[in-house]
């Protein structure tokens, strides 16, 4: 979004809705944890199943009844999506002078948690965007819980390598101009062992690396690749498409152990609630960028 003046202000109004939305999706993620931790795979797979179609209907609801809030189907990972997203775009002009007019410190979480629609007044929308938030990213969380159950299976169901079923595994619409600018974003991050040329990128997108790299920081990986799925720019399993195709070799140097899918889980529920700061600043600025090329 345009206005850099502005940007201070989304970045408080973003933090309010951090808070908000963080905890509700921790609430939600221990407490299927919790439930299914006594269940033998198939019957956890299918509880698991059950809460997907759940909030799959709740999220129908949701955009049904608030049709401005649908671009954040395509934003609702992204640190900054207030900022980046079209929701605020969306409003009208008496609504966005409420959201330029609220004072940040003002907001009182335990007013809050009494009532999570008491600040939809001075906030329009604000309980409907959390909500729509919360529910799309725990669908991917449970997505990705769902993926992850084969690798619990016998060594021997999975000891063949995995081979590319399809010329384009990542679902990617890179443009060669795109990937040689992302190619410039990892190398200034340092995020593999190695620099990378555009051609060897490219053929990571496309599952056929000559040359496995090392993995220099597991967060700056998931980071990267969830920026280029909520993007739309490749498939949001990502994850799994990298795991089954063992594209990066860990950070220990000690021996060659991929990155699996536990990994990258962990790795992006940990920038869930990582600041955007540092290199992840820096590949932010560079993902802001990509699309426009």
């Amino acid at each position: 979004m345009e206005g850099i003046e502005l940007k201070p202000q989304f970045d408080e109004l973003q933090k309010i809705f951090d808070r908000c939305i963080k905890h509700a999706c921790r609430v939600l993620e221990e407490r299927i944890a919790t439930k299914t931790a006594r269940l033998a795979p198939e019957q956890r797979q299918e509880q698991e199943r059950l809460e997907y179609n759940r909030i799959a209907d709740e999220l129908a609801e949701l955009y049904l009844h608030h049709s401005g809030l649908s671009d954040l189907r395509f934003c609702y990972s992204e640190p900054a999506f207030l900022w980046e997203g079209g929701f605020f775009e969306a409003l009208n002009a008496g609504e966005k002078k409420k959201y330029l007019a609220f004072s940040a410190p003002s907001f009182d979480y335990s007013r809050y948690e009494q009532d999570n629609t008491a600040y939809d007044a001075e906030l329009p929308y604000f309980s409907a965007v959390v909500n729509v938030v919360v529910r799309e990213r725990y669908a991917a969380y449970l997505r990705q819980m769902e993926i992850s159950l084969p690798e619990s299976a016998p060594k021997s169901a999975i000891a063949a390598s995995p081979i590319a079923e399809t010329e384009n595994p990542f679902d990617s619409i890179l443009t060669d101009e795109q990937i040689a600018y992302l190619t410039t974003a990892v190398n200034d991050v340092k995020m593999f062992n190695v620099s990378l040329s555009a051609d060897e990128l490219k053929a990571i997108f496309a599952c056929k690396p000559e040359a496995i790299v090392r993995s220099n920081n597991n967060r700056l990986v998931a980071f990267f690749f969830s920026g280029l799925s909520s993007r739309g720019l490749i498939t949001p399993n990502w994850q799994s498409v990298i795991a089954n195709h063992k594209l990066f070799l860990s950070k220990d140097t000690t021996r060659d152990k991929y990155i699996n899918q536990s990994d990258l889980s962990t790795a992006t529920n940990y920038i869930r609630d990582v600041g955007v700061e540092g290199k992840y600043a820096t590949l932010e600025r560079y993902l802001m960028q990509v699309k426009r090329l």
